[in-house]
């Protein structure tokens, strides 16, 4: 018996004037929350895991077009995928496992992060090996508890990476934390993580939340 041919029962209609549109509206809260005079900050889109199943490309098309000067993913494919696909922004990557092999991502200078020490001399082995200064955020746990460096082991994080700058392997352009609770705005947990990321010290790299 020959099995009945599958036939989609749903599909997914993106709009890409909606993400544009939305976007757009982001910039502008952005900008005007900040102080006059003072530049604003940047936008960062993340467009992991195909965009939210809306389609990596698409959409990352559509933030950019919109305004957008960063765009996020989890993985190095993902943000190698995106230059391949003719994107030349700033793009950060976030999620490495020990041994995993950023070489590509560091030669098209895409954003790497580093949790540890080690995650650090990884990236420095790589860049070496690609002959080119890797683009370096540090990311440190403030309280989500997933992913990032341990408040102890902060201290020997930065100066390694400040050693690692000095040699010329990596520029260090930003520490980051994720939130634990960014959607519930008036969670007391969102004080007492940026409390904790205000007493972060990197030298020159600025700093954000996510």
């Amino acid at each position: 018996m020959t099995a009945p041919a599958s036939t989609p029962r749903a599909e997914i209609v993106v709009d890409l004037g909606a993400i544009r549109h939305n976007v757009r509206r982001l910039r502008e809260l952005v900008s005007t929350g900040s102080t006059t005079g003072e530049r604003p900050p940047a936008l960062m889109i993340v467009v992991k895991a195909d965009g939210y199943g809306h389609g990596m490309v698409e959409s990352a098309r559509a933030a950019r077009e919109a305004g957008a000067e960063w765009l996020g993913v989890a993985t190095a494919e993902e943000a190698v995928a995106l230059r391949a696909a003719g994107d030349t922004g700033r793009i950060l990557c976030w999620l490495a496992v020990p041994g995993e092999d950023l070489a590509s991502a560091i030669a098209a200078d895409i954003d790497v992060s580093a949790y540890s020490v080690a995650q650090l001399d990884e990236v420095v082995g790589l860049a070496r090996g690609v002959g080119r200064t890797a683009r370096l955020q540090l990311k440190v746990d403030t309280g989500l508890s997933r992913g990032g460096a341990p408040r102890d082991q902060w201290s020997a994080l930065f100066e390694a990476a400040r050693k690692a700058e000095v040699a010329g392997d990596v520029e260090v352009v930003g520490v980051w934390s994720h939130l634990a609770c960014s959607d519930v705005p008036d969670h007391p947990a969102n004080d007492a993580q940026e409390v904790a990321f205000g007493s972060t010290s990197s030298g020159s790299a600025s700093r954000r939340t996510a």
